[in-house]
C-alpha cells in the first residue's frame, strides 16, 4: 500500500513566556532547551505516524506572546487546522488572556481543534491557575481536549501532538 502524506498548519498560541517555544522544542529534540524571547512568529515541522500508512506534516507556527506582535496573528491564523491554546500555571494573568488569543484564533480559522495547554507543570509547588478553573475554561469554550505540560520533564508533550493530529484526522473524515 501507498503512504499517504498529509500536511496539517498548527498555530500555537499564547502569553509571552508560558512556553510554546520550549514545548516545540522538546518535541524535536526531545530535550528542554530554554529558548529566547519569539520575534513575531517561528516555524518548525514534525512528522507524525498516526498509523502505518500515513505520515502527517505538521506546520507548526509559534506566535510571539507581546501584545506588539499580535497584530500578526490574524492574517496565520488563517488556514490553521488545530491551535495549541497555551497558558503558564503559575502566571493567572496568562490564563486571563486566553480569551483574547481563543477569540483572534475563532474569528480567522475555521473549524479548527483547540486543545488547552497549561505549562511549567514541573512547578505544580507554585501552581496558582487551578485544575478546576482550567477545566470550566474548556467547558465553557467547548475546547477539544485539556493537557498539562512540562518541557523540563516531557510530561504529556507529545502526547498533546498526538492527539492533535489525531482530532484534527477524525474531524476531516481523513481516518483510513
Amino acid at each position: 500500500m501507498e503512504i499517504r502524506k498529509i500536511l496539517f498548519k498548527i498555530i500555537i498560541v499564547g502569553d509571552g513566556g508560558v512556553g510554546k517555544s520550549t514545548m516545540i522544542q522538546r518535541l524535536m529534540t526531545g530535550q528542554f532547551i530554554a529558548q529566547k524571547i519569539t520575534i513575531g512568529t517561528d516555524l518548525a515541522t514534525f512528522d507524525i505516524n498516526p498509523d502505518k500508512n500515513t505520515i502527517v506534516k505538521l506546520q507548526i507556527w509559534d506566535f510571539a506572546g507581546e501584545k506588539r506582535f499580535r497584530f500578526f496573528l490574524p492574517n496565520y491564523a488563517r488556514g490553521a487546522m488545530g491551535c495549541l491554546l497555551c497558558y503558564d500555571i503559575t502566571r493567572y494573568v496568562s490564563f486571563e488572556n486566553l480569551v483574547e488569543w481563543y477569540n483572534i484564533v475563532i474569528s480567522n480559522a475555521v473549524d479548527p481543534v483547540f486543545i488547552l495547554v497549561g505549562g511549567k507543570h514541573d512547578l505544580e509547588e507554585k501552581r496558582i491557575v487551578k485544575l478546576t478553573d482550567a477545566e470550566d475554561f474548556q467547558r465553557e469554550y467547548k475546547l477539544d481536549y485539556f493537557f498539562e505540560t512540562s518541557s523540563k520533564s516531557g510530561i504529556n508533550n507529545r502526547n498533546i501532538f498526538e492527539t492533535l493530529t489525531r482530532a484534527i484526522l477524525e474531524r476531516k473524515n481523513l481516518l483510513l
